[in-house]
């Protein structure tokens, strides 16, 4: 079943309080993602009762609630994508950690779902997601980078950040382009939403 059909099942598939599983995948799949947030100075074993993540993780949570509640009107959805995109150029995010963000967005509905996250959903959700990271990317592709910089604008973080954020996007970089690492499920989905090279 295609986009639109699909979208009452989007939305009750999705719940906020998926939050801190949905962080703790992302932690899982790339470990130097974790520099990128406010709460990456939270001690390992606390981190996940970190009031910090809770609500930072709430925010995520209730940004896609609003993003799923838009999807019968794509239009105006799309712009605030590209916003977020632009946004999270600062926060030193690149393409490639969309794409962890994509794995741990569906392992996180698979392990909350259970049997009710059938390949028809599962399909669902990696095209809408497929939808939101190119239009974010897209986004962030409209912020000029500066000319020193490898990946991106740095200009909020501190010289000791740099290193840290450095390290997440090579870390990203190199789950999104090593076959072995990146799970089967992702390398179909991936595959799936890639544009063919016609002749």
């Amino acid at each position: 079943m295609p986009f639109p059909d699909t979208i009452p099942e989007l939305r009750s598939s999705w719940s906020a309080a998926v939050g801190v599983l949905f962080f703790k995948r992302i932690f899982e799949i790339a470990p130097g993602a974790l520099e990128l947030f406010s709460f990456r100075d939270v001690p390992a074993p606390e981190l996940y009762e970190s009031a910090k993540l809770k609500s930072h993780a709430l925010k995520v949570m209730n940004t896609v609630g609003v993003a799923v509640s838009m999807l019968d009107d794509v239009p105006a959805l799309l712009p605030v994508l590209e916003g977020l995109g632009k946004k999270h150029v600062d926060y030193g995010v690149v393409p490639a950690h969309y794409e962890v963000v994509g794995q741990a967005l569906l392992d996180t509905l698979a392990l909350g779902l259970g049997d009710a996250f059938t390949p028809e959903l599962k399909a669902a959700w990696a095209e809408i997601y497929g939808v939101v990271s190119s239009t974010m990317i897209k986004g962030a592709n409209k912020v000029p980078a500066p000319a020193y910089t490898e990946h991106g604008s740095y200009a909020t973080h501190s010289g000791a950040d740099l290193g840290a954020i450095k390290d997440s996007q090579a870390n990203a970089e190199s789950w999104y382009t090593s076959p072995d690492c990146m799970p089967q499920s992702v390398r179909s989905c991936v595959s799936s939403l890639m544009p063919t090279k016609s002749a």
